[in-house]
């Protein structure tokens, strides 16, 4: 009889291996675990008791996901962890959709490491040294951001902003919790679109004065003002109702000496038939930094989907900033609110 460890697998392609006796012990035999039964019905005790022996060690390679010991995982868990379910504190926005606790995990892994990217993409944006395991510390012109994991669940990402010194007169707590909640709840959750997370750096990277008006209509579409015609939501990425400026997917927000970002309008307050859907509308918006002007991205009427509200929009931006002279201040918000306020598209 061959010996165990010269044979070889059946099926494997003649690779020699240990059989399962070798690796964890004498197999007993099915009728009695510490006697072996010959054909003829005689009983034999000569054969030794069998020594169990622990597995050996794997050889792992040397990386840094490598991990030494394995982890057993019951039925029930693995069942846990590929079950939908709502993330656990969260409530509502796209932070809320259903998927299961490995997705949600695998899928923060994959934007904390793009945001490694982003930052050492953007000029804006410079990374800061820690000591903190598992932590991202960037800083723009004016904050400090510090990103980690939700260290008991493992499944969010969060953002911390801090005023620089010089800058925490120019930042009031509430900005910064709106900031910080839009990055959760907006921006680092299912789907997990990258280039989502890349507008919302450019964003982050802007000069003071443009952020801030950023920040008011982030706060319009977390806290909605109903008293308004439309409610307003930031397209971190292109969507394909949008006139055809760039292909959609790609960030839709861009920062140089013009600042070109989209929002979708919907509008609320009026009384629809059952199982219709409120009109939504997707504004291309341009603000001139040095002239401080903020006005629809001047698109190719003939080539949007509907050129007679782009030109009523057009219009009405126009007319805004004929009659409302220029403060120093930035215009983007007004505009942006303007626009929630008062449009009326043609029928």
């Amino acid at each position: 009889m061959p010996s165990p460890s010269a044979r070889t697998w059946a099926g494997s392609p003649s690779i020699p291996g240990p059989s399962p006796a070798t690796r964890h012990g004498m197999v007993h035999s099915p009728g009695n675990p510490a006697m072996m039964h010959s054909p003829g019905g005689a009983t034999t005790s000569t054969i030794q008791q069998p020594i169990m022996t622990s597995p050996p060690f794997r050889i792992l390679p040397q990386r840094s996901w490598a991990a030494s010991i394995p982890t057993l995982l019951s039925h029930e868990a693995l069942h846990n962890l590929f079950t939908p379910s709502p993330p656990p504190f969260v409530s509502g926005g796209p932070s809320a959709y259903m998927c299961c606790p490995m997705e949600r995990f695998l899928g923060s892994v994959f934007m904390k490491r793009h945001l490694h990217r982003v930052i050492q993409t953007d000029d804006s944006l410079q990374l800061m040294t820690t000591n903190e395991p598992g932590v991202i510390q960037f800083q723009t012109d004016s904050l400090q951001c510090r990103v980690n994991f939700n260290p008991n669940t493992l499944q969010t990402l969060h953002l911390k902003l801090t005023p620089k010194p010089e800058t925490k007169d120019n930042w009031t707590q509430e900005e910064l919790q709106i900031l910080e909640k839009f990055f959760e709840t907006k921006v680092v959750c299912p789907p997990f679109k990258a280039n989502a997370l890349t507008a919302f750096g450019r964003l982050l990277g802007a000069p003071r004065a443009i952020l801030k008006d950023c920040v008011q209509i982030m706060r319009l579409e977390l806290f909605q003002d109903m008293s308004l015609k439309w409610t307003v939501q930031w397209c971190l990425t292109i969507p394909p109702s949008a006139p055809p400026i760039a292909p959609p997917g790609t960030p839709a927000v861009v920062i140089k000496n013009k600042v070109l970002f989209f929002i979708q309008l919907t509008r609320i307050g009026v009384n629809l038939p059952v199982q219709t859907e409120p009109q939504t509308i997707v504004v291309p918006i341009i603000h001139d930094i040095q002239s401080n002007n903020t006005q629809q991205a001047d698109v190719t009427l003939r080539n949007t989907p509907t050129p007679q509200v782009a030109t009523a929009i057009s219009n009405m931006l126009r007319r805004w900033s004929e009659m409302n002279a220029h403060t120093g201040e930035c215009t983007i918000y007004a505009a942006v609110r303007e626009l929630m306020a008062n449009l009326v598209l043609p029928h």
